[in-house]
């Protein structure tokens, strides 16, 4: 977001608020202090234009503006008051802001039946996340119940002034192509993202023979639920032009003839020429899986011609880093250049991957299989996946589903789109293979033809442990039937992929641990119902830890903090818990309790302390664990921090905080504090794998944490993460959730190999210690030297504290180092 801003999850189960480019300000600054020099994009003159109706008049705001920089009590009064704001928008009062809100509705009251010839609305974006809308609908009413759709204020406007790219600017879409009446006028918004700015609206005057003539237009009674099927019709249409405009550049640079990219050119001009024409109902069991529909794959059509005529092959088989992004336009080798190499442990997960390019002008089906591998031409130990393009709530379509490929005779059956790559990622995890390096294929065949590319895989002889050091979770909330996009259907489904994705820590969301009731004593009379903790139990057998989210109040039963009676009534209600959990087989070590979510303030500071210290002096050894968000932790109530048995700084602001606020946590460290790592950002599928996901687990290894975080593992964005068109917010979830399952994601097995990561720098640690006495001392030395600097080298590495996938940097890093561990691993006794 704008700001650098975390978010905070006693919120969970109502809005999960999003923050895109709150790492695009490391340093944690307002927008408004960055040092770019805004333009503007101002279409017809004020001068010339038609009396403005809205003036002065009255309107609503649905939902009310909650953006914290300018919201202020005014916001009802300056849309339509004729000042202008400077500056960034979204840093200045004067502008009204929305968050995680959509849609975004403006109804301008012009306090009676008015002739309508245009509207016009100012707004900023272009920086930090904050991206122009993808449609703004004006509906008009005469009695503010039933409204008629009269134009989409972003395409008319775009007739004459689209909004500007490249950076920040402020952008006025008007328009005077209304023939309309109405007394009322809404600006139906439809925001690209997570955030939507105003700072004025305006309402033209028409001529008064207008408002005797009929309106016209789709009619609806319900403006948000008109919203909702408006606003899949505009994403699709949205990404199609955004990929016809990238495929024009495509044409333009391919230096083919002149016939040829004319024909090019007129291919991608008549599907743009259908874009109004898009359907606004989209078919039963839509999802923003590209291509979205015909139209868009004709568009991919047109690529593969513009292949064609670049002497690409049939098929090619190519390959791009493994979790780089995956471009949608980028034009594959002349010559296939795949080649999969592989080194791992037994019993553990490692990731590759190749792509296929169809130029042809039908879509074909094509068989994966191996050569030369154990386990033959379908080894059980290597799952083929068939990547899904998707579309995002932000536009930016991302390969990051990971289905599983259906086999049959001839292999795995991968489905190959004309002009649409298609990546194939393969998960080995052999558990019965013996060691040994293998020189093998894997194989396409595309009817008679057959594509093969090496595939080498280096089996060391060690085995990866069942039982990870590093702890790993995710605010799950498994312990409800029905939390966030976790409901009784998929629940099942979630916690074994979790737990597949060695999982080991799940959390219970509020109202968990109930407090019972007491005497006037503080003596516990009423023992809290346990129902809701043996069931999150049996969901979780032989977890290793088990975290709840109390989110308490000032008092307990009654009784306030900083009395008697709340301390003893803490005291007993903890060593209920302490106790119960050790009849069903814990120690009360294993439970930690997160009281209050994210504190940034002394008043939250004081409600955990007061806790903290009651709970402590029970000495049931339950835990405190904070996931504190002061920006500078030394201002935070010291005594409270020195309570928490565990802190856990939001990673990726930690890792582009001041050295300052590195060295604080170091030091509590040392005085004694364990520590974890979490992250909170979103839109999760914008993130990167290999940053954000894989490297939190390097993080934790550098600072001595012992438990990885990632917000949420059940929050999809309020719908399926199939289509995000449809979804209140972008989702957090790293693989792809709805209500049927689990389909695995890059996200999630970024997640998996960051833990493998951190358990070679256990195995490395512990085997130096353990061969101390007999190991060559150079051999020593050199294991030594590779422990102490290897973390450095991966999360010092340039451009690792971006964290989103857009940005470039070396993704290879981390497995080049973990194979330079496998190797001494091997050296040493």
């Amino acid at each position: 977001m704008p700001t650098k801003m975390t978010i905070s999850k006693s919120s969970v189960l109502t809005l999960i608020a999003a923050s895109y480019a709150a790492s695009l300000l490391a340093d944690g600054r307002p927008l408004e202090t960055a040092a770019v020099e805004p333009s503007h994009s101002e279409a017809d003159a004020k001068d010339d234009a038609p009396k403005n109706l809205a003036l002065g008049r009255p309107y609503t705001l649905r939902p009310s503006p909650n953006y914290q920089l300018c919201t202020d009590p005014d916001d009802s009064r300056q849309l339509t008051d004729g000042r202008l704001t400077s500056d960034y928008f979204w840093a200045q009062t004067g502008s009204v802001g929305w968050r995680s809100h959509p849609p975004v509705i403006v109804t301008v009251d012009l306090g009676g039946v008015e002739p309508i010839r245009g509207a016009s609305l100012r707004t900023a974006a272009g920086i930090a996340g904050v991206a122009w809308p993808q449609a703004i609908d004006l509906m008009v009413s005469d009695d503010g119940r039933s409204y008629r759709h009269v134009g989409d204020l972003v395409s008319l406007s775009a007739k004459r002034n689209p909004a500007p790219s490249g950076g920040y600017a402020v952008h006025t879409y008007r328009t005077q192509q209304l023939r309309t009446h109405g007394r009322y006028l809404a600006f139906l918004i439809t925001p690209s993202g997570n955030f939507f700015f105003a700072d004025e609206v305006e309402v033209f005057q028409g001529d008064p023979s207008w408002l005797a003539e009929p309106l016209t237009g789709k009619t609806t009674h319900d403006l948000p639920a008109y919203y909702r099927e408006g606003a899949v019709q505009a994403a699709v249409g949205r990404r199609i032009a955004d990929d016809a405009r990238t495929l024009h550049e495509c044409v333009a640079s391919a230096g083919l003839e002149a016939e040829p990219a004319r024909r090019l050119k007129e291919q991608l001009t008549a599907i743009e020429a259908e874009l109004p024409r898009l359907p606004r109902a989209q078919p039963k069991g839509f999802r923003a899986v590209l291509p979205v529909n015909p139209l868009h794959e004709r568009l991919f059509g047109v690529q593969a011609a513009l292949w064609r005529g670049q002497g690409l092959p049939r098929l090619t088989l190519w390959q791009t880093p493994l979790w780089d992004p995956l471009s949608l336009t980028q034009t594959p080798p002349a010559e296939g250049n795949a080649k999969i190499d592989v080194a791992l442990m037994q019993d553990e997960y490692r990731a590759a991957a190749l792509n296929l390019s169809l130029s042809a002008e039908q879509q074909a089906n094509v068989s994966v299989s191996f050569s030369g591998l154990p386990g033959g031409a379908h080894p059980s130990w290597i799952k083929v996946h068939q990547v899904e393009w998707t579309d995002t709530k932000s536009g930016v379509p991302v390969a990051a589903a990971l289905p599983l490929a259906e086999w049959d005779e001839h292999g795995a059956k991968i489905n190959l789109r004309p002009g649409l790559t298609r990546q194939v990622w393969l998960t080995f995890h052999p558990t019965d293979v013996p060691p040994g390096d293998y020189h093998g294929k894997i194989v396409v065949k595309d009817g008679d033809a057959v594509l093969e590319a090496p595939l080498n895989v280096r089996l060391f002889p060690l085995r990866f442990p069942a039982t990870p050091t590093l702890h790993l979770g995710g605010w799950d909330y498994t312990d409800r039937d029905n939390s966030m996009q976790i409901t009784p259907q998929n629940r099942d489904a979630v916690i074994a992929h979790l737990r597949e994705h060695f999982v080991d820590t799940p959390w219970a969301a509020p109202g968990m641990m109930q407090f019972g009731s007491y005497n006037g004593q503080g003596k516990l009379t009423t023992p809290p119902d346990t129902a809701a903790f043996d069931r999150w139990l049996s969901r979780w057998p032989g977890a290793r830890q088990y975290c709840v989210f109390l989110s308490v109040g000032e008092s307990i039963d009654g009784s306030a903090m900083g009395t008697p009676q709340f301390d003893q009534k803490v005291a007993e209600w903890i060593r209920f818990w302490a106790g119960y959990a050790e009849r069903q087989g814990l120690r009360p070590e294993q439970l930690a309790l997160l009281l209050v979510d994210e504190p940034t303030k002394a008043e939250q500071d004081t409600r955990i302390l007061a806790w903290a210290r009651a709970i402590h002096a029970a000495h049931t050894g339950v835990k405190v664990w904070e996931d504190t968000c002061h920006a500078d932790p030394a201002t935070a109530v010291q005594a409270m921090m020195a309570a928490c048995d565990v802190l856990c700084p939001n990673r990726p602001n930690f890792v582009a905080a001041d050295q300052s606020v590195r060295d604080y946590y170091v030091e509590r460290r040392e005085q004694g504090t364990e520590l974890d790592f979490y992250s909170c950002r979103g839109p999760g599928r914008l993130l990167d794998p290999y940053s954000y996901s894989r490297l939190q687990a390097w993080t934790c290894w550098q600072y001595q944490a012992g438990g990885s975080h990632f917000w949420a593992f059940g929050d999809s964005g309020g719908g399926s993460c199939w289509n995000e068109y449809e979804s209140p917010r972008g989702s957090y979830v790293p693989f792809f959730l709805d209500t049927a399952g689990v389909t695995p994601g890059k996200h999630m097995e970024a997640i998996r190999e960051g833990v493998e990561d951190y358990e070679y720098l256990v195995m490395l640690r512990d085997r130096i210690e353990a061969s101390a006495s007999d190991a060559p001392p150079e051999t020593l030395a050199e294991a030594r030297q590779l422990l102490a600097e290897s973390v450095a080298s991966v999360c010092d590495a340039e451009n690792t504290t971006s964290m989103f996938w857009h940005e470039p940097k070396d993704r290879g890093v981390a497995d080049t180092t973990r194979l330079q561990i496998l190797e001494m691993l091997t050296k040493l006794p």
